[in-house]
């Protein structure tokens, strides 16, 4: 038997690969409600006993990358063999995209090129199915990733400065001595200096400091 023969058959029994229920969610994550679908690992082990049985082995790599913002679009080539004759080879490309806002942006092209080649190659899917099955990730552009981050560090920083400006204010007020409150000034000297500190903030812990000071003072 000829691997196109082979590969032939393999598509004529993967139609019998049964769907599985998946658990859908809308963007808001306000529902969810339960389809009945084929998903990538049902998909996979319906596979691996065929191609076991018609003694083929498939071998994917990468052909190329790129990345645009959180996105990654790969190729992969696809490399079928028959077992019982190696010159015997069929070679397919297909191209996957995947979205992560941390590293799994390429492990998701990955998936992805792999469920359409499956899919689209052996005709598993139907009409039925879902589109993804994993999270989905808006895709933002490499400005928007810089953007997301910027916004992200300066959430960072006003909870730091906010906690900061809690503890120092309860530090001043609690202060049993001069030279304590005068201690705690040269400590947060940075702090008090620092260009995130909001005008208004600094004007209240330089009153609130000279207050204190003076109360000292009178004692």
């Amino acid at each position: 038997m000829s691997l196109a023969q082979r590969l032939a058959a393999i598509r004529a029994e993967a139609s019998g690969i049964g769907k599985e229920p998946i658990q859908m969610q809308n963007k808001e994550r306000t529902k969810s409600w339960t389809i009945q679908a084929h998903t990538i690992e049902g998909i996979l082990h319906g596979m691996r006993g065929l191609l076991d049985r018609y003694r083929v082995w498939m071998e994917m790599s990468l052909v190329e990358r790129s990345y645009t913002g959180n996105r990654c679009d790969a190729t992969f080539a696809f490399t079928f063999e028959s077992l019982d004759d190696p010159a015997d080879v069929k070679t397919i490309q297909y191209a996957g995209a995947g979205t992560d806002n941390s590293d799994k942006a390429f492990a998701k092209a990955g998936t992805n090129a792999l469920k359409e080649m499956l899919k689209k190659q052996f005709q598993v899917t139907d009409r039925e199915d879902a589109k993804e099955e994993e999270d989905r990730v808006e895709h933002q552009s490499e400005d928007g990733v810089k953007r997301a981050d910027l916004e992200r560090s300066k959430e960072e920083t006003r909870k730091a400065l906010a906690q900061w400006a809690s503890t120092f204010k309860a530090s001043i007020e609690s202060a049993p001595d001069l030279q304590t409150i005068k201690r705690l000034e040269r400590e947060n000297k940075d702090q008090l200096a620092s260009e995130n500190l909001p005008e208004v903030t600094r004007t209240f812990f330089v009153e609130l400091i000279a207050n204190r000071k003076r109360d000292m003072e009178n004692v």
